[in-house]
């Protein structure tokens, strides 16, 4: 089988998983989407390997397929980088709300003492 065969099955695959978590799991379609059309990029380039022929010999790649994993490698340095910073963010978040749950908890206890 060759990688234009592969790469078109492994990403319909993926496509219909992540169509299933999302309609199964409830799972926020706002992070699901980059995945989909991510999917569909792969979709239209496994169907014209044209293209990553063409992308892989201007990069100077020897074999389009590496050039394939170098494109998802960066996708999930992407990802990676992405969800960190929402890591960071949701942190803070929490940090404040549990300072906020605390004021008001002291403020209940003493408006319970009086």
């Amino acid at each position: 089988m060759n990688y234009q065969t592969t790469l078109f099955l492994g990403t319909a695959i993926t496509l219909v998983f992540i169509v299933l978590a999302v309609i199964r799991t409830k799972m926020n379609l706002k992070y699901a989407i980059v995945w989909i059309l991510w999917g569909f990029v792969m979709l239209v380039l496994s169907s014209y390997p044209g293209i990553i022929d063409k992308l892989s010999y201007t990069i100077g790649i020897a074999i389009p397929a590496n050039t394939v994993f170098l494109i998802f490698i960066f996708l999930l340095y992407v990802m990676c980088f992405y969800l960190f910073i929402k890591i960071s963010t949701l942190t803070s978040e929490i940090k404040n709300l549990i300072y906020s749950v605390s004021v008001l908890k002291k403020k209940i206890e003493e408006y319970d003492e009086k």
